[in-house]
């Protein structure tokens, strides 16, 4: 064989074999069936899987929950709050959950244990007097009842909503403290305003008992100096007083003066009746004696004269009785004037005296003038404090800006999406695809006996054989991959950003894994079978398709780059939903790889074993 007929033959070698399986289906007809079964399995294994993974979040609230509300409520600064009725409405109106209101804690708890409720919440009756007065972290607590053993992935979803019920109670708590103070700070303002009214009326009120102040010192002062003199005077007067004695003397000369008085008048009044019976006597010894020779006349003439002068004497007399009457009466006025004034000069002096006694000494006078002037220090004080209160005081305690909600949530983690996924579902299909793609790899192959050639092709050349044994479940690989691909776009919706990428990716996925599985059923034989089923667990452990990898164990970490898997998911997640900055080229390339070096590995493994043509059958019964 020259070399230019080498790759003529090698092609028609494949052809014959590709040829030879194929008329095992006109040999068998239940193949044809098998066939078609085992193409839609990987559709079908897909379909039921993510279908059921689609969306659960959609789903949540058909998940019966019960909440037991016991709160009995909180008067906090004069406003009662019950945390737990609000709670209760809020989640009940919120249909996360399918939540349901129920009475009885013991019976919750019943009902989660008997699996009739995926979880309750256990609202204590103190939680409000716990939660809303914040006195440390963690005071008010809800119970949330689970049972890991009835369903693990509800007890997931109760932990969850746990911190989320943590972060959506705080957050409630914390816009009812921050309206709190909000309505504080705005009382604070206005009482703030009013005491700084207060403290100008205040200064206004200083300032006038403080000129108060400074008068009183002056009045004081001068009350002081006032009282000194009165008192020097009182006791001047005092002591120009006349004494008792002279007093009782006066008023004793009085009285006799009155006495005289009295006495002169009854003198007079002797006098004056003397005088009358002179002027009688001597009128008529004028008329005896008028008759008279001689001496008569003369007589008679100074017996007249006589009686002219008594008459004038009684005259006088008359007139000094009269007098003398008037003076009784002045000496009587002055006696009673004098005994007067001796009691009036002695009440005076008592009185002088005891006016002296009650007036305050010098010493306590000058102490009161000081007192003034302390006084009038002490208003300086307080005007100058009053000062440096009103300096204190701020200008204005000013309107907080915003709300009660956006103080107490002022910040909001703003997401940047740099790869969405439409979907829970949508972000399970790269590792249930390339699962899916794994397993119709492993039915197709099961199909057809990978170490057996019929007779006539043992002289074909080695990769040729291969290839030719290759072929058949590559096609049925292909059918497998097509019907996923119209399964994942038509049937459950997934959105393709690039149909080229992600055709091209599985089929290239679903080609690699075929070559991998023959290579294991070709050199290991029934025993691949094994390795086979182990190489899928291990790859869905570490092909990080489920978890993040660097969150396994140490091994997978180190198994993880040379798995198959790894690099499928990471070209169905590029293609799929831009993940790598659309890098799916660098992916697609390593899974080509591994599959081609996995083919041709499978052409130098082991010999082929050869059978009749009669005797070349399917790998299963049919």
């Amino acid at each position: 064989m020259n070399l230019t007929s080498m790759p003529t033959h090698f092609v028609q070698s494949c052809w014959r074999i590709i040829k030879t399986d194929l008329a095992l289906f006109r040999r068998f007809p239940r193949l044809g069936l098998a066939t078609l079964a085992i193409a839609l399995v990987p559709a079908a294994y897909a379909l039921i899987y993510l279908s059921s993974v689609w969306d659960p979040n959609a789903k949540t609230s058909d998940l019966p929950v019960g909440i037991v509300n016991l709160d009995e409520g909180y008067d906090y600064r004069g406003r009662v709050t019950n945390v737990g009725a609000e709670l209760t409405t809020e989640l009940i109106q919120s249909a996360t959950f399918g939540f349901r209101s129920m009475e009885d804690e013991q019976a919750a708890r019943q009902a989660v244990k008997f699996g009739d409720l995926a979880f309750a919440v256990i609202i204590p009756k103190d939680f409000s007097a716990n939660a809303v007065p914040g006195t440390h972290a963690g005071a008010g607590k809800v119970t949330v009842v689970m049972s890991e053993g009835n369903n693990y992935a509800a007890a997931g979803f109760a932990r969850r909503f746990a911190v989320d019920l943590g972060h959506q109670v705080n957050e409630a708590l914390n816009e009812k403290r921050w309206e709190q103070v909000l309505v504080s700070v705005d009382g604070s303002g206005k009482r703030l305003e009013m005491l700084r009214g207060g403290m100008a009326q205040l200064r206004t009120g200083a300032q006038t008992y403080s000129d108060g102040v400074a008068r009183y010192h002056g009045a004081a002062a001068q009350l002081a100096g006032g009282f000194k003199q009165v008192g020097a005077g009182i006791r001047a007067m005092e002591s120009g007083l006349p004494p008792e004695a002279e007093l009782q003397s006066l008023k004793n000369g009085t009285q006799r003066l009155a006495l005289r008085q009295r006495e002169m008048g009854e003198g007079l009044v002797q006098l004056q009746a003397g005088a009358r019976q002179l002027a009688t006597g001597a009128t008529q010894l004028q008329e005896e004696t008028a008759g008279l020779p001689f001496i008569g006349e003369k007589i008679a003439a100074g017996a007249g004269e006589l009686a002219a002068g008594g008459q004038q004497l009684t005259d006088g007399l008359t007139t000094a009785l009269n007098a003398n009457a008037r003076l009784t009466r002045g000496a009587g006025k002055v006696e009673e004037g004098t005994g007067k004034l001796v009691e009036g000069a002695s009440a005076l002096g008592e009185g002088l005296r005891s006016l002296a006694e009650k007036l305050p000494e010098d010493a306590r006078l000058d102490a009161f003038a000081k007192g003034g002037e302390e006084l009038v220090r002490g208003a300086a004080k307080l005007r100058t404090s009053i000062d440096l209160v009103e300096s204190a005081l701020p200008a204005t305690l000013g309107q907080m800006d915003g709300s009660a909600r956006g103080l107490a949530d002022s910040v909001e983690p703003a997401l940047e999406v740099l790869a969405p996924v439409a979907n829970n579902g949508s972000a399970f299909a790269p590792n249930m695809i390339a699962m899916a793609l794994w397993l119709g790899a492993v039915m197709a192959v099961y199909l057809f006996n990978v170490r057996v050639l019929a007779a006539e092709h043992a002289g074909a050349p080695t990769l040729a054989k291969t290839l030719g044994k290759f072929a058949t479940p590559a096609l049925l690989v292909l059918a497998q991959t097509f019907l996923t691909f119209l399964m994942l776009v038509y049937g459950l919706g997934i959105a393709v950003p690039d149909y080229l990428s992600f055709s091209l990716s599985m089929i290239t996925a679903g080609q690699a894994f075929l070559a991998i599985v023959f290579l294991l059923l070709r050199a290991l034989g029934e025993a691949g079978k094994l390795i086979v089923i182990l190489l899928l667990t291990l790859q869905l452990a570490a092909g990080g398709g489920v978890m993040p990898i660097e969150l396994t164990a140490d091994f997978f970490q180190a198994v993880h780059g040379w798995l198959p898997f790894t690099w499928v998911v990471k070209a169905f997640r590029a293609s799929l939903f831009g993940a790598f900055d659309h890098g799916w080229v660098l992916a697609w390339l390593e899974v080509a790889l591994i599959g081609t070096l996995a083919l041709l590995l499978a052409s130098l493994v082991r010999r082929w074993q050869t059978v009749a043509a009669a005797d070349y059958k399917p790998g299963i019964e049919i």
